[in-house]
């Protein structure tokens, strides 16, 4: 009888022990100083796709889908090139949240190739933010075709049915030089005031009647919305062509970026 009594209050010891052995305080495991996120959801920066061999967009996982496309050797890893004569496209099915901003930035990475590149018969779509309701969509980017066999690139901007034309004088030149360019256009609501910079400085900057995006519908990188059959098709209009070019690193912000901005994503190749 007194045997079974030890070992029962023996046990009891050896319970109260692992008990208190468990509520010891425990050093916690060093987790390291992990960097915060530059972006964070709900960020600035709506939508980017580094298009380093494949088009996905990682603020949101937005896979675009290929459409004779093909990667090469881009101004920071790869960039795309689409094949005119497949009419060679990316799209995405939204620019994310992009299309509830008031003020945005567009930044884009191009290389046009050399004058024999310059297309003298159509306009070679870079980049459309389509619109369901509207023949131009929301935004619209592309090099229009012209006669001259200079260097020089008459780029077309279309910013929800603005046309901001760059002919005649206008022509940017040595665009079609076989080097990378930075484009990037802003549009501040308040005022609204649009600016477009090519390698880090300002181009142009006027007044425009205020916008806001009406509809969005896909992204398109390479062409037009109509090669994603958005107000049309490619067969409905025969002018119209994919970029003969790479293209590369695109951003999308729900903000203006300064001066200051557009130079840094310029001189560190973002």
């Amino acid at each position: 009888m007194y045997k079974y009594k030890f070992s029962k209050c023996g046990m009891l010891i050896l319970v109260l022990g692992m008990v208190f052995a468990a509520c010891q305080k425990m050093t916690r495991p060093n987790l390291g100083n992990f960097p915060k996120d530059t972006n964070p959801p709900g960020g600035p920066l709506k939508f980017f796709a580094a298009l380093d061999g494949s088009s996905v967009d990682s603020i949101r996982a937005n896979f675009g889908t290929d459409n004779n496309v093909t990667y090469v050797q881009g101004v920071s890893g790869q960039a795309a090139t689409f094949d005119q004569t497949n009419k060679g496209f990316i799209s995405w099915p939204s620019a994310n949240d992009l299309g509830s901003q008031t003020d945005f930035s567009v930044s884009l990475w191009f290389n046009a190739g050399d004058t024999s590149k310059k297309d003298h018969n159509n306009a070679d779509g870079m980049l459309a933010f389509a619109r369901s309701s509207d023949f131009w969509g929301n935004i619209t980017i592309f090099a229009d075709h012209e006669t001259s066999t200079s260097d020089s690139m008459r780029l077309t901007i279309v910013l929800v049915g603005n046309f901001l034309g760059h002919d005649g004088p206008k022509r940017i030149p040595h665009m079609y030089d076989n080097k990378w360019h930075h484009l990037a256009v802003t549009y501040q609501n308040s005022d609204s005031t649009y600016t477009l910079y090519i390698d880090g400085s300002q181009w142009e900057q006027h007044t425009i009647p205020q916008i806001h995006f009406i509809d969005p519908n896909v992204l398109v990188l390479g062409g037009f919305q109509q090669a994603a059959s958005v107000q049309g098709t490619y067969a409905d209009n025969s002018w119209m062509s994919p970029f003969g070019g790479a293209l590369d690193q695109l951003r999308l912000f729900g903000v203006v970026l300064s001066a200051a901005d557009v130079q840094a994503l310029y001189t560190n190749k973002h």
